[in-house]
């Protein structure tokens, strides 16, 4: 509901401030990389701690998912001297990590797979400027259209289970965060920190929340 609420206020925003559009900067490109940490259930592949595999229940165990990386476009339009449109997409990468099927009732042998879990983002929003000088502070919150890719290798697998070797998902969420502009007049460089909410809208029942947060520098040739 309140993701509802804040997605009809970006639109009006955007449109009001279209509407009004005065400020003669063109659109700017630009690209930037950094580092994503990951909340623990982001590499829960089947969005529950059981699995049914044959009519058994397998209990999933799941390491803790390592430091990953981020790389992402961005595209920029100037609105005023305080707001700037972006829309951006980024792939965002977390190493593999372990996870174990047992089955407690079952003669079945443990499990054991390893996943690569991939997350892009696809997002549109607004970067909002403090104030200008050389260096320019801002906030800047998103709403993003989430792909979710994970790619699974058997390890140990000694019969026949109908295990999936890539397990996708599509989620909506949002992204809050804050940065800093470095103005060298041909290009910009920033430094920005970002935290994203992957499931807010589309979870299965019971989801828990995956979240991560992302840290990176980039440049933008042009301004915002």
């Amino acid at each position: 509901m309140i993701l509802k609420v804040c997605s009809k206020i970006s639109f009006l925003l955007l449109f009001t401030l279209i509407g009004n559009y005065t400020y003669s900067q063109p659109f700017s490109f630009g690209f930037g990389l950094g580092i994503a940490t990951p909340n623990d259930e982001i590499n829960n592949v089947y969005n529950s701690d059981k699995i049914n595999l044959n009519n058994n229940i397998g209990n999933v165990i799941r390491d803790a998912v390592k430091l990953g990386y981020y790389i992402g476009t961005n595209l920029n339009l100037p609105l005023s001297k305080d707001f700037s449109f972006r829309a951006g997409i980024s792939l965002n990468r977390f190493p593999k990590s372990e996870l174990k099927i047992y089955f407690p009732n079952s003669t079945y042998d443990t499990v054991i797979l390893k996943s690569l879990q991939n997350i892009i983002p696809i997002s549109v929003g607004f970067d909002w400027f403090l104030y200008r000088s050389f260096v320019n502070p801002y906030l800047t919150g998103n709403l993003s259209y989430y792909y979710i890719l994970h790619s699974i290798d058997i390890v140990r697998l000694n019969q026949e289970l109908p295990i999936s070797t890539s397990e996708t998902d599509s989620r909506l969420g949002a992204g809050i965060g804050a940065g800093l502009d470095f103005d060298l007049k041909i290009l910009t460089i920033f430094l920005e920190g970002k935290y994203w909410f992957v499931n807010l809208i589309g979870g299965e029942s019971n989801e828990q929340s995956k979240n991560f947060f992302s840290l990176g520098l980039g440049v933008i040739f042009g301004g915002r």
